[in-house]
């Protein structure tokens, strides 16, 4: 199943249904109601949170840095940054940068929808905790530091779209395969699955909730290559299409 949170005019809260079967509009108990052209809410209600070096690649890329000062030592834990509501926006939404950022970084991943509270939880069991999966697109300005909070870089207003819809869990056999696709302009710029993470799902879950409990509707994505992302810059349209979860939209406006 699949459902999509929608904003209506006259209507004090988006409304979320399931997503009849060709995608096209929502089932209200029998009564359809189409999906237009910026009517998406974002598809989930809770926070994103997500791991900064969670690819292979990514901490090989960091190398010799991660030993040395700030950092002394490769980090243990996950290392954390968030996506507050200030940036979450619907599919099809129309984003603003701020005026520091001519460009922004395309942080294209899958995220994991938590079905009720999760804290502590084993690598055995994490996977009952997940409701469904969306698509995520992290904006975020290039960061050179895991170390201090990106925080200007990665939540100004906008900077997380998030949709079209939540997928149910039962839906998908397994997170880590499905092909993850970056276009801009319609030119496919990078492409790639979640095969070779450090820590996949079910411990990414289990070390997350070791020292912060998820509540349900929360979002954990699976991260992303840091630094070696395509970029977009005003004016560009994205898109991002990951096999069983459709294909989120969004792009960046002209410079005012």
């Amino acid at each position: 199943m699949r459902t999509a949170r929608i904003s209506l005019p006259g209507q004090t809260a988006p409304l979320c249904a399931a997503v009849s079967a060709d995608g096209l509009s929502l089932d209200l108990g029998g009564q359809q109601i189409p999906l237009t052209d910026g009517s998406f809410a974002p598809a989930v209600t809770g926070w994103i949170y997500g791991p900064l070096l969670n690819e292979s690649a990514t901490v090989e890329r960091f190398g010799p840095a991660l030993t040395q000062p700030p950092y002394a030592a490769p980090p243990t834990v996950p290392v954390m940054y968030f996506k507050p509501k200030n940036t979450h926006r619907g599919h099809g939404s129309v984003i603003t940068l701020p005026p520091y950022a001519d460009s922004v970084e395309l942080g294209a991943s899958i995220g994991a929808v938590m079905g009720h509270q999760v804290a502590r939880a084993s690598a055995s069991t994490a996977m009952s905790a997940v409701a469904g999966y969306t698509i995520v697109l992290d904006l975020s300005q290039p960061n050179p530091s895991v170390y201090r909070p990106p925080v200007q870089e990665k939540c100004f207003d906008g900077a997380c779209p998030v949709g079209p819809w939540v997928v149910s869990a039962d839906q998908i056999a397994d997170p880590h395969t499905l092909e993850i696709r970056t276009f801009v302009n319609d030119v496919l710029m990078a492409s790639r699955t979640l095969s070779d993470l450090v820590r996949p799902l079910p411990t990414l879950i289990a070390d997350v909730t070791d020292f912060m409990a998820l509540s349900g509707g929360d979002v954990l994505t699976l991260g992303y290559p840091v630094g070696a992302v395509p970029t977009a810059r005003r004016g560009d349209r994205i898109r991002i299409e990951v096999d069983g979860l459709g294909a989120l939209e969004c792009s960046l406006a002209e410079a005012e």
